[in-house]
């Protein structure tokens, strides 16, 4: 019993010394792959200079934070993990107490000055002085910067809100050719966090990467399509604008001849003006693509607009005197044309019952507003229906 555990003690012992990895390790290596090899940051850490390094990038993208449509802006926040070789920075495990990896602050060591090419914002180096890369004894370079990146994106906000929207994240080797550095997409390319960000008016679809070669550089794509939310825009916009339109045909169906008829489709076209003026910083704001909303909500002002001159008209015509009625009102104009008099006079006459019967003003008023009531509603119902299927079928 007592050999056994003077056997375990020993081994135990002896593989814990072989292992064993101290603060005097660390600083040898340190000392010997800054100090005595003389690592120099500025010289690309490949022994053959003349072979290109291959950098691999992937990115993780955290969240959406923004859309903006008039600058055209797409604001992701996200990490980058970069790898490459570093034929400069390797050691042998064993010597260093089987220390195998160890981490440094990423302006100590050589690194690609790889950025966003079509970014929106200023041009400057990708992470924090506090992040540190990661190095294996093999050489092998771990990067990881975590940034709110800003890129430019051309938004169509033609289908809004059912608009979906591709932006893309170039990043390339601002200084550096494709003779000194290769980058190339690392995995999947782009992979999306676990704890993924939602937001509240986008989502995101899809994702995917791509290896793009130029002539003088190579760069990777990430490409983000992300879709708006449509709910807040129909609750918030279309249902409103639907109900106002309603209320507005329905204008034909008051009486003509009563007061409040005037006074009621004022109230809808006020309604559509204070609407308009409490939704407009709503809207896409942008004069590349006008949104089919737009267009559709013009559309139904302009009925409202229309509605409020024919009723206008209906109502100084529905105050005339019955003696004045439409047929002999017609007949006095057609004897008061000179050439055309006899012939006007006649087709008035078949088409109208004979000279024993005269229609009142307000027979004829409640008349076109029958006619109006239901060429209103076939205009609403088309323009709806036209609306929501070009705009739906893009949401699909």
């Amino acid at each position: 019993m007592n050999a056994t555990w003077c056997l375990t003690t020993w081994l135990t012992f002896l593989l814990g010394s072989v292992n064993s990895q101290s603060n005097i390790n660390v600083q040898n290596l340190y000392t010997l792959l800054f100090t005595t090899n003389n690592y120099n940051t500025l010289i690309r850490p490949s022994r053959n200079q003349s072979v290109p390094l291959s950098v691999h990038v992937i990115f993780t993208l955290y969240g959406i934070s923004g859309v903006d449509e008039i600058e055209q802006k797409l604001t992701a926040t996200g990490w980058l993990e970069i790898a490459w070789t570093d034929e400069l920075l390797s050691w042998t495990p064993e010597n260093f107490g089987g220390l195998k990896y160890i981490y440094y602050p990423q302006g100590e060591v050589w690194k690609p000055d790889i950025s966003l090419q079509n970014g929106f914002s200023k041009l400057e180096e990708l992470g924090s002085k506090f992040i540190s890369v990661f190095i294996d004894s093999n050489g092998l370079v771990k990067w990881r910067p975590f940034q709110v990146f800003e890129s430019k994106c051309d938004i169509d906000s033609t289908y809004f809100p059912f608009d979906r929207q591709t932006c893309h994240l170039d990043f390339v080797a601002w200084s550096l050719s494709n003779v000194d550095v290769h980058i190339t997409k690392g995995g999947k390319g782009i992979e999306l966090a676990k704890d993924l960000q939602r937001h509240g008016e986008w989502k995101i679809l899809s994702s995917s990467s791509l290896n793009l070669a130029e002539s003088d550089e190579t760069k990777v794509r990430f490409t983000i399509v992300i879709q708006r939310k449509p709910m807040y825009a129909l609750i918030n916009y279309i249902m409103p604008i639907l109900l106002l339109s309603i209320l507005d045909i329905f204008t034909f169906k008051i009486p003509v001849d009563t007061g409040e008829r005037i006074g009621y489709v004022i109230t809808v076209w006020l309604a559509y003006a204070v609407f308009l003026t409490i939704i407009s910083d709503s809207l896409p704001q942008t004069s590349e693509s006008i949104p089919i909303v737009s267009i559709y909500i013009m559309i139904q002002i302009f009925i409202a607009t229309v509605i409020v001159i024919i009723s206008a008209i209906e109502s100084g015509c529905a105050h005339r005197s019955d003696d004045e009625s439409v047929y002999c009102l017609l007949q006095a104009l057609a004897k008061k044309c000179r050439k055309r008099s006899v012939q006007l006079e006649s087709e008035i006459s078949k088409s109208l019952p004979g000279d024993e019967t005269c229609v009142t003003w307000k027979e004829a008023m409640s008349a076109l507003d029958k006619i109006l009531f239901w060429v209103c509603l076939t205009i609403f119902v088309l323009s709806t229906l036209v609306t929501l299927l070009i705009a739906g079928l893009k949401y699909i």
